[in-house]
């Protein structure tokens, strides 16, 4: 664990926040809560990732290499931070304080419940299992031991490969799915993630038609299970543009059915913080069927602030027990992320109407950037020097992981003398060639979730 000794941290009379993750996220959450003057510390795994270490907001910076869980109640005590609102920012920071509930209530306020309800978001399985209870429509999805299990199903080719859990993946591989075409390529890319995760929590899924155009969310703060305030929105652009990890053009929108979905999907689980559902239009049957679960702040949850609705900010002053009023209006806005769209329109086959998209939205309503700031300018900074330090290699781990030279599958059986005639069914065995370059590239393997 290493302090940032460059700032000193003053008494206030407000209760503070420590911020789990310096990324843009993180970010977002420090300059809403530090522009209303309450003392904002950030605690992050890797210095060198976290950009929010260098925002004048950022009253502390910590490095944490130890247990989190024991970091944050020794800091808790030796500090008397009794009462500050502890904001998670990642699915696995929020994973870590749903667990730890009981032991880090006693001293902060907690932005996420417990895992009862967090579960619902934290694992796809159960995200449409309740969605489907309440007549929310989901994609076709498949679970099993075996690509086989899949097939009994009859899939609707072209699926994605995704994990129940994406915090068990995503960190590995810079990807959130994999693409899949044919029955081949379903037995060849379920043994490329059997290597990241178990067999039985990978998902096989429908490939909803469109891209990040048609990509909707219903956003919101909940107080004991009920909506008092909320927005949807809908992502224009996304990057990498062929397969769309995030979002880096978002616009307010006004959608019913995204809306009624999104609100009844959070009030069923009876949830008290904010959160994202996310939603993706199918034109194939005109239904918006639910993609995913964010409870915690999501990528461009600042764009709620140019919206008039702070989401952070409500939410740290519901947590300290501070009365918030229903908002039943907002405003028109968009956001950006700055570097990523750059990109994302410089790779566009349309330019020329996504800029003229993007100066509509400047010019129609309130826009915000996720990191660039006149006020508060060095994490931008940060962040541009991030990419061309690190950026490329990213990108590369994730298309080494798209489009790999995929190893052939081989299914062999194991079983006892006897076990068929016992009428037992031998259980497969999935093994790869042992020669095969799993890191070679293979042509024509894009995707636009």
């Amino acid at each position: 664990m290493n302090l940032n000794p460059r700032r000193s941290e003053p008494r206030n009379i407000k209760p503070g926040a420590i911020v789990l993750g310096g990324n843009f996220v993180g970010l977002g959450v420090a300059r809403s809560l530090g522009a209303h003057g309450i003392p904002v510390w950030v605690v992050d795994a890797d210095r060198s990732k976290s950009i929010a270490q260098f925002s004048r907001y950022t009253k502390r910076f910590f490095e944490c290499k130890e247990n989190l869980v024991e970091f944050l109640l020794r800091e808790g005590r030796h500090h008397d931070l009794q009462g500050w609102v502890l904001f998670p920012t990642t699915d696995e920071s929020v994973e870590m304080v749903s667990a730890n509930h009981e032991s880090l209530s006693s001293i902060y306020h907690l932005a996420a419940p417990r895992a009862e309800i967090t579960q619902f978001a934290l694992d796809k399985r159960l995200t449409y299992g309740r969605a489907a209870e309440l007549g929310i429509a989901t994609p076709w999805t498949a679970t099993g031991n075996h690509p086989s299990d899949v097939e009994d199903r009859n899939p609707p080719y072209p699926l994605i490969l995704k994990p129940a859990v994406n915090h068990h993946f995503f960190p590995h591989t810079n990807v959130k799915a994999l693409p899949v075409e044919n029955s081949e390529e379903l037995h060849q890319r379920f043994a490329q993630m059997c290597r990241y995760v178990s067999a039985d929590s990978i998902l096989a899924q429908e490939r909803i038609p469109g891209g990040g155009e048609n990509q909707f969310s219903y956003c919101a703060l909940c107080r004991s299970g009920k909506v008092i305030a909320s927005l949807v929105a809908q992502r224009r652009r996304q990057y990498p543009i062929e397969f769309g990890n995030a979002s880096t053009f978002v616009q307010t929108v006004e959608q019913p059915v995204v809306e009624s979905s999104g609100r009844r999907f959070l009030e069923s689980i009876g949830y008290d913080g904010i959160g994202e559902i996310e939603f993706k239009f199918d034109p194939r049957d005109s239904q918006y069927k639910i993609l995913d679960a964010n409870l915690r702040p999501w990528g461009w949850h600042t764009l709620g602030k140019a919206a008039s609705i702070d989401f952070t900010y409500l939410l740290w002053q519901q947590k300290t027990g501070i009365d918030v009023a229903p908002i039943t209006k907002h405003r028109k806005a968009a956001w950006v992320r700055e570097i990523t769209d750059v990109v994302a329109i410089a790779k566009s086959r349309n330019r020329g109407a996504e800029i003229k998209a993007l100066l509509s939205a400047w010019a129609s309503g309130k826009f915000t950037l996720a990191t660039f700031s006149v006020l508060d300018p060095l994490p931008f900074f940060a962040e541009l020097f991030l990419w061309a330090t690190s950026g490329i290699s990213r990108q590369r781990k994730a298309q080494q992981i798209l489009q790999p030279k995929v190893p052939v599958l081989k299914v062999t059986v194991e079983a006892e003398p006897g076990l068929f005639s016992a009428g037992l069914t031998p259980k497969p065995v999935l093994e790869t060639h042992a020669d095969d370059d799993p890191t070679a590239a293979r042509k024509n393997s894009r995707i636009a979730l």
